[in-house]
């Protein structure tokens, strides 16, 4: 499976072919609304009614009704969201879900690209937002009846499930663009001009403030995992190929879009108060989109050395929590990760066996484990920084060690455990300003080791010209 789970969530180009496919109603209608002798029949039908001409207000007010009468009626429910769209976005013409594909940006030049909505006048983000809040609202309250076998089954999550994901994703990308600099909705502007406002600028960013955003894309990913269908066309290209010419039937891409989905929903799942887990998640969101800081995220002095694989790549106990670009050269095991998900395996490290990782021609120049030599300097230095210390995984699971090449020359001060060496990661990563040093160069390989111990007093100086750029 030469590029199952490579998994670039491309959110433009997604957020154009759910749109395309959603057309005018978000929410399909349904022309099968029968008249009983209930009062919830009747209200949802004559909500239809009102819907049809035009009034959404009105309509509103009689699924609301029926739902009161029958908390189960799902027709009522689906009348509900289409008709709090609408009424929503009814106000401003331009948020005509066709009209709204002008604003996508689908640009993916590297680092360049600019978030999805960026150029979105507020006159139409505003009430959009608004709209898709609401019916976020109602939809959640839906999908809990329906799981739990409390409606009369005639539309189901399912059948709302390609909405949904819509909904999902457009809400994404609008945190998104209300997060932003407000200069970044002008093209011309300063920011724009000087990459500002660029996706990795602006998605790096938000790792100050990551809550809102990680629970977004939260949704969208949980959304994907009971729903893998709503995204299986999306990543046809990446669910082609099998070394050996085979091809995944329907099912089985399903089964990959589900483990993937899955995997990215539970790390995207984060307590509000642990501040730490919400910007390590922000930073594996940011790697597996492709946007990369190239930085030392977790203050252990090594640079984007993990791999996004659910295991500890530099032996410090921790896992994924500094993230390497995922637009590296990473070539993943086919067969075992095929077999994990035929029998519905969904962890990370099921999903994202890797056999062979490399540098892309960005990574060429960085010294991940800062001993003055990088892959560009010198090609032996691929496999010191690269390769694992067992290059066979099903060595690696038998030896417990899926540590990369250069961590044999490196040792972690694990006084306090694991928590005690995070916490102090944690101090020197926040130290980031050169002038007003709070943990000198000897402080750091005393409290951590790790990387720390290939610099000088030169390439120190570095670490913190990176992290102010």
């Amino acid at each position: 499976m030469k590029n199952v789970l490579k998994s670039k969530f491309l959110w433009a180009s997604a957020l154009m072919l759910t749109l395309g496919i959603a057309g005018c109603n978000i929410f399909n209608p349904t022309e099968s609304v029968n008249i009983k002798n209930d009062d919830a029949d009747a209200l949802t039908y004559e909500g239809y009614i009102k819907f049809r001409n035009n009034e959404y207000s009105e309509a509103e007010e009689y699924f609301r009704k029926a739902i009161e009468a029958d908390e189960g009626h799902s027709e009522a429910w689906l009348g509900l969201m289409k008709s709090v769209l609408n009424r929503k976005l009814n106000t401003n013409q331009e948020t005509n879900v066709f009209t709204l594909l002008k604003y996508v940006n689908t640009n993916r030049e590297a680092d360049n690209s600019t978030v999805p909505f960026a150029n979105l006048p507020d006159s139409v983000a505003i009430p959009l937002k608004e709209a898709v809040d609401s019916v976020s609202i109602i939809a959640a309250q839906f999908i809990e009846l329906d799981k739990n076998n409390k409606t009369d089954g005639k539309v189901t999550y399912k059948y709302i499930a390609d909405g949904y994901m819509v909904i999902q994703m457009m809400k994404t990308m609008l945190v998104l663009k209300t997060k932003m600099p407000t200069e970044c909705a002008n093209k011309n502007s300063s920011a724009s001009i000087n990459g500002d406002c660029s996706m990795k600028t602006i998605l790096n960013d938000f790792k100050k403030d990551p809550i809102e955003t990680v629970e977004a894309f939260h949704e969208v990913f949980n959304t994907c995992e009971e729903n893998p269908e709503s995204m299986s066309s999306l990543f046809e290209d990446y669910l082609q190929g099998f070394e050996g010419g085979n091809y995944l039937t329907k099912e089985a891409k399903n089964d990959a879009v589900k483990g993937m989905c899955s995997a990215l929903s539970q790390e995207t799942t984060v307590e509000q108060n642990d501040s730490t887990k919400q910007s390590k998640t922000m930073n594996i969101i940011i790697g597996q989109l492709g946007y990369s800081d190239i930085l030392d995220d977790d203050g252990d002095g090594c640079i984007d050395e993990e791999l996004y694989d659910g295991e500890d790549n530099d032996g410090d106990g921790e896992i994924d929590e500094d993230i390497n670009d995922k637009t590296n050269e990473i070539q993943y095991d086919d067969i075992i990760i095929m077999k994990n998900i035929q029998q519905k395996k969904t962890s990370v490290k099921d999903i994202r066996v890797i056999k062979s990782a490399g540098p892309n021609e960005k990574y060429m120049s960085i010294d991940i484990d800062m001993n003055g030599v990088t892959v560009k300097d010198d090609p032996d230095e691929q496999d010191r920084e690269w390769g694992f210390i067992y290059k066979n995984y099903t060595d690696r699971v038998s030896h417990n060690n899926h540590k990369l090449n250069f961590t044999k020359d490196i040792y972690w001060n694990m006084e306090g455990g694991v928590e005690g060496l995070k916490e102090r990661k944690r101090l020197i990563a926040q130290d980031t300003d050169y002038d007003n040093l709070k943990y000198s160069l000897e402080d750091r390989k005393q409290m951590v080791g790790g990387c720390w111990l290939n610099y000088t007093e030169k390439t120190f100086q570095k670490w913190f010209e990176g992290r102010n750029k």
